[in-house]
């Protein structure tokens, strides 16, 4: 099945845009894309391959929500994703960070892993649009 995509272009360097995803998705990721909306305290992306990807909530605590498949520090990340789907049957988030002769960064997303054992899930992903400006807002005020 084929990943869903999307891209945009930031005006920063890749290792910059790549450092807002990983080290600030706590920062830009919007509550109403966790369990717990008004518990949402932040998100976290330990960048090494096995490393953690997860929520942080006022009453849950830490929320794993995938594990870190590949990183090239600049360049790409790539995780399991089973936030708002069985955990028994991830999706994954692969996001490259690719430098423009002009400047600035195209980032380039997809969500992909789709297979019959988690297609049930695919339609809660029509929003990536509207994470990706929230993202890209986050980039534009800090970079």
């Amino acid at each position: 099945m084929d990943p869903i995509r999307h891209e945009l272009v930031v005006a920063c360097t890749p290792a910059e845009a790549f450092d807002a995803w990983v080290d600030d998705i706590g920062q830009w990721w919007h509550p109403d894309y966790t369990p717990d909306p008004a518990g949402f305290l932040g998100a976290a992306i330990e960048p090494r391959v096995g490393g953690r990807v997860y929520l942080v909530d006022a009453t849950l605590g830490e929320v794993d929500w995938g594990s870190v498949l590949a990183v090239a520090p600049g360049a790409l990340v790539v995780h399991t994703s089973w936030l708002g789907q069985d955990p028994a049957h991830p999706s994954r988030l692969a996001v490259q960070f690719v430098p423009l002769d002009q400047g600035g960064t195209r980032v380039e997303l997809a969500h992909e892993g789709w297979d019959e054992s988690n297609v049930e899930f695919r339609h809660k992903f029509t929003e990536w649009p509207l994470i990706l400006d929230r993202y890209a807002a986050f980039v534009a005020r800090t970079r």
